[in-house]
């Protein structure tokens, strides 16, 4: 198991010990074939610092789940969130639905390999009614139960 965490981390370009990696309690027998993984704090700080080495990308979390092949990476910060399909050619799609701290919702959003939000497509005056991003559901396919994050 320890090669194959460090095989992963080291193809998606995270660097350092695999012992931060922790594998979440696995999904729902009717999902069996998925798993998910949740970084460390120690790792997200890692990841985080690429291309944002602020106090913001604290308040960044970040998600990986492996199915059927591929991997997915899910993040999600105050500002905005996406789910992107990082590794591998298997079927599915990247799922995204976001919730904002005054209660606007996204709707899902998906893309073959890419779903992005970012509260800063919008204009300053729906930015100040919409907030900011509160929670965030994540998934690889329509028929799946989302992973939720939560700030």
């Amino acid at each position: 198991m320890a090669s194959v965490t460090k095989r992963i981390i080291t193809s998606i370009g995270i660097t350092g010990d695999a012992s931060m990696l922790i594998i979440a309690p696995g999904p729902p027998a009717h999902t069996a074939s998925s798993t998910a993984t949740t970084l460390a704090p120690a790792a997200q700080t890692l990841h985080a610092h690429v291309g944002n080495n602020t106090a913001k990308a604290a308040h960044r979390k970040v998600a990986w789940k492996r199915r059927s092949g591929c991997i997915w990476l899910f993040e999600s910060s105050h500002n905005g969130a996406f789910t992107k399909k990082v590794q591998g050619g298997c079927t599915g799609h990247s799922w995204l639905y976001v919730q904002t701290t005054t209660g606007w919702k996204s709707g899902w959003i998906h893309d073959r390999n890419h779903a992005g939000f970012s509260i800063h497509a919008f204009s300053k005056e729906e930015r100040k009614r919409m907030g900011k991003v509160k929670f965030t559901w994540h998934k690889t396919q329509r028929n799946e139960p989302a992973q939720l994050i939560k700030h």
